[in-house]
């Protein structure tokens, strides 16, 4: 099987409502699709998000395409290119061929080519995966809130939900905490998200509130500023209570920093699938569990359900569902990897075509 062809796309997506967390806020969402196309039929579909200005207009974005990753993908096999291993240095550092939306679609067509799901491929042999509900609820007043949290319980997300934690007052953050107990049952096993917040101090200040006020934290994530490796190492040692989950906002040097100082409790993975499995293998090494963070149109289930010690996936009910022709499925808790070949998302062309922005 060889790469003869390619198609791009440039979607816009508003949202339902805003969503954000202590430091943003976005109203909606720009899409790049990246389709190879092979010499025996078989099309790779891929995707990337940008969030907070738009992507490049189509014809630019077809010469940047054209000029820094295409001549390295024609005539190529797509998984001799999926797996390729390669050196960032100099001015290669930050750029390359294989961007997430690429090697998402050699991926798909590696699927396809071997007539099995993304997730066999990758080794799993379980589609279950278990998932949360993340409310990304931090730009909604309390009402919107309680209906966002109805949602995610009609969804089936009854065990475990996250919400977003942060706000100057320690009064906000804790009135939150009780309308997730209201709405979700004492039962709901409760993440919270600061997003780079707080200090050390301050982590340790709201934890201890939290739990003085009776909300026991399954893990904080991101509290304090991704890169401050000897902050995380204090907290994993003084929060015997919870779980520190960190790593969503580092590359894999990063994600190994954090395993080498002792200053991750969880590890949170969602990059590309090469660099997802590279980092999930690492922290297996050090015995430390990952969690995989939002991936575009849920396909990290295939991810992870292929990792043995992923404790749960991140499920935000975004619009970048709609244009699937079959959605990843969610059902009492637990994401479903389809059984499709390849990672199983086809283009509802309709769709694809309404929010296509020209």
């Amino acid at each position: 099987m060889k790469i003869t062809d390619y198609t791009l796309h440039r979607l816009h997506l508003p949202l339902r409502e805003p969503i954000g967390d202590s430091q943003v806020r976005f109203v909606d969402h720009w899409m790049t699709i990246v389709e190879l196309h092979t010499d025996e039929g078989h099309s790779g579909v891929g995707f990337q998000i940008q969030q907070g200005m738009p992507i490049a207009n189509p014809a630019d974005l077809r010469t940047q395409f054209e000029y820094a990753v295409w001549p390295n993908l024609l005539g190529g096999s797509p998984l001799g290119l999926a797996q390729r291993i390669t050196r960032p240095r100099g001015g290669n550092v930050g750029t390359g061929p294989r961007t997430p939306a690429v090697e998402t679609a050699l991926w798909d067509l590696v699927g396809k080519q071997q007539q099995q799901p993304l997730y066999h491929v990758l080794g799993g042999d379980n589609p279950r995966v278990p998932a949360y509900g993340s409310t990304l609820d931090f730009r909604l007043d309390d009402a919107e809130f309680r209906l966002k949290l109805k949602r995610f319980r009609e969804l089936g997300f009854t065990a475990s939900v996250k919400t977003k934690v942060g706000a100057p007052d320690l009064a906000w953050d804790l009135r939150r905490l009780a309308i997730v107990k209201e709405e979700m049952g004492d039962d709901v096993r409760v993440m919270v998200d600061a997003n780079e917040a707080w200090s050390v101090k301050e982590t340790l200040i709201r934890l201890n509130a939290y739990r003085d006020a009776g909300h026991e934290i399954f893990w904080i994530e991101d509290p304090i500023t991704r890169e401050d490796y000897e902050g995380y190492a204090r907290l994993c040692a003084e929060l015997s209570f919870t779980r520190v989950n960190t790593g969503e906002y580092l590359d894999y040097s990063g994600k190994r920093r954090l395993l080498e100082h002792n200053a991750v409790d969880v590890l949170n993975v969602h990059d590309s699938v090469s660099a997802t499995r590279a980092a999930a293998w690492l922290a297996a090494d050090y015995g430390v569990p990952v969690s995989l963070g939002n991936t575009v149109l849920e396909l990290g289930v295939h991810l992870a359900a292929s990792l043995p010690e992923c404790l749960c996936l991140e499920f935000s009910d975004l619009v970048w569902n709609d244009i699937a022709v079959e959605p990843i499925r969610f059902e009492a808790g637990f994401a479903i990897a389809p059984d499709r070949h390849g990672h199983g998302i086809a283009l509802d062309r309709d769709k694809v075509a309404f929010y296509s922005c020209p």
